[in-house]
């Protein structure tokens, strides 16, 4: 094997060992999207508005810990220069790649029609309208949400004495108790979940474009790496 296989050999152990970080990177973002999504919806009530998430979010979880599996089996493929263990890490990196391009492919049609989905119609009947005493449920879901993202209301923090006749409430302020209608926050809840639905879905598409490509050079260098001990172990020496 010559010497630029020998360094085509170190290269992939050293790319395994950033592949090991990007799994871990994506791990972290599965996390991330679906605790954020559990935090801020409380309960299943806002499937209908944000779609499923969940399932591109649980995916990327499970791939990133694929991949950590797969990445340490490419180190000791690079170097022990097992040329069965290389092109397994290659199949099963290719694999990872498909699965990847994939769920892109899906969050980048979800945002592209997110124009389907009425966030205002489906936030306001099934949330924002049962808010107050006998639905704590969707009190407590309205509420988080408005804490948790800074808006209030459907539209606006004059939903509340308009629609719903009652005060402005406490989380449209970041305070215990009721707001004044020019301390609250100006923005309506609908917009917001609107815009959390679509970055959160083009944060998991571009991740997963992101890391694909990096898992395209591996693979690349990982099938130059076993042909060339493939091809030294017919010779009978190695590098």
């Amino acid at each position: 094997m010559g010497c630029g296989m020998g360094v085509i050999k170190y290269l992939l152990f050293i790319f395994n060992f950033i592949f090991v970080l990007c799994g871990l990177a994506i791990l972290v973002v599965g996390v991330l999207v679906q605790v954020g999504k559990t935090s801020y919806e409380v309960s299943d009530r806002l499937e209908d508005i944000t779609g499923n998430i969940t399932a591109p979010a649980i995916t990327l979880i499970v791939i990133g810990c694929i991949i950590f599996v797969i990445a340490f089996l490419g180190c000791c493929g690079a170097i022990r220069e097992s040329h069965c263990m290389i092109v397994t890490f290659a199949c099963l990196l290719l694999a990872i790649l498909i699965v990847q391009v994939a769920i892109a492919i899906y969050a980048f049609v979800k945002v592209k029609n997110s124009g389907d989905i009425n966030f205002k119609d489906v936030y306001a009947k099934d949330l924002f309208y049962k808010y107050g005493e006998g639905h704590l449920e969707e009190t407590e879901v309205v509420d988080t949400i408005q804490n948790w993202f800074k808006c209030c209301g459907v539209d606006g923090p004059q939903d509340f004495p308009v629609t719903l006749r009652r005060p402005i409430p406490g989380s449209c302020c970041g305070k215990e108790s009721t707001c004044d209608p020019l301390s609250a926050y100006q923005k309506g809840c609908s917009d917001v979940l609107e815009e959390m639905f679509k970055y959160s879905l083009t944060i998991l598409g571009g991740v997963a474009l992101g890391i694909a490509a990096a898992e395209l050079i591996g693979i690349i260098f990982a099938l130059c790496l076993a042909n060339s001990i493939k091809n030294a172990q017919r010779r009978g020496y190695s590098v």
